[in-house]
């Protein structure tokens, strides 16, 4: 059953958190209701800091997925907003501690959670805009996905695993910096399993997990593997025109059978004119057994910088 958020903004009402007044952006679309996205077990709303004018995000839980364990989780995060792609790890959680007053007129607010917003397109619907994708050249890709293996390298360094890398999760700012979202269930190695550990996006998916999902040290190195495919070879017009549905390797409803086979014929050429080990870390990654057997992402660093270096 699907579960709908009871926290329902009006224009113009204004929060105050922390000594800042917010105010909800309005949508770009449709009039008298605010900017906002909605997600299956929570609502993200655009909100307007005064007097700076800076845009931030406010993730409010629906109902069933409140859980007072976030303010703790929260804290913990902030220590990694420093790291290549975690600026939303600044963060805050409202809490009876801190937002009293607010919280007594809105109670639905109770454990959201306040944190940068970050403008422009996702990995995800950079493909699935058609002027984007003609742009996209073989070298903004080697960038991009430099970009994307030397974040992805930096939390593997650091003992910590996204867990939910995908297409949807990855903020595409330019071919030099991309911005994580979606950064609640990150793990770090070693801590104890949460309840419900994640076990990624359909088409960024390893077929074989065991019960710990992704949150594993080597958790991201399957769902990563296809994200830098993705971005290594979405400049071929033949892997566009190829691709059907929310993911390179995830069938579409109404694909035909063989295209997928086709769309994995195409990818590997691409990959082999690139560079032939990139080609060798994707069929590693693609014909592993388990995560335990994925390459990991200094390899995809040094791969990606041989190519570029024509090395």
């Amino acid at each position: 059953m699907k579960i709908l958020p009871d926290f329902h903004p009006v224009l113009g009402t204004p929060l105050l958190i922390q000594s800042h007044f917010y105010e909800f952006v309005p949508h770009s679309v449709l009039p008298n209701e605010v900017q906002h996205i909605v997600r299956e077990r929570a609502s993200i709303y655009q909100l307007r800091r005064y007097p700076d004018g800076s845009l931030w995000a406010l993730k409010v839980s629906h109902p069933g997925y409140r859980d007072p364990r976030v303010a703790q989780h929260t804290a913990w995060l902030q220590q990694f907003q420093h790291l290549p792609g975690l600026r939303t790890a600044g963060r805050l959680c409202l809490t009876r501690a801190t937002c009293s007053d607010l919280l007594n007129a809105q109670p639905a607010l109770e454990w959201a959670v306040l944190m940068p917003w970050i403008e422009g397109p996702t990995w995800a619907g950079f493909m699935d805009d058609a002027q984007l994708s003609v742009a996209y050249t073989m070298q903004q890709a080697q960038d991009l996905a430099l970009t994307m293996a030397y974040t992805l390298w930096s939390l593997e360094t650091h003992h910590l695993t996204h867990t939910d890398i995908a297409g949807d999760n990855v903020i595409v700012i330019s071919p030099t910096r991309i911005e994580f979202i979606d950064i609640d269930g990150m793990y770090e190695h070693g801590a104890p399993l949460p309840p419900f550990p994640s076990r990624g996006w359909r088409g960024y998916q390893h077929r074989n997990l065991d019960q710990r999902g992704n949150c594993r040290p080597d958790g991201d190195r399957y769902a990563g593997a296809i994200l830098l495919t993705e971005m290594l070879t979405w400049w071929n017009p033949l892997v566009r025109a190829l691709t059907e549905g929310d993911s390179y390797f995830e069938r579409g409803p109404q694909e035909q059978p063989d295209l997928l086979q086709k769309r994995l014929k195409a990818v590997r050429a691409t990959l082999r004119q690139i560079h032939p080990e990139l080609r060798q870390l994707f069929l590693h990654a693609w014909n592993s057994n388990d995560l335990a057997n994925c390459p990991d992402f200094a390899s995809w660093l040094m791969a990606i910088l041989r190519a570029r270096s024509g090395y």
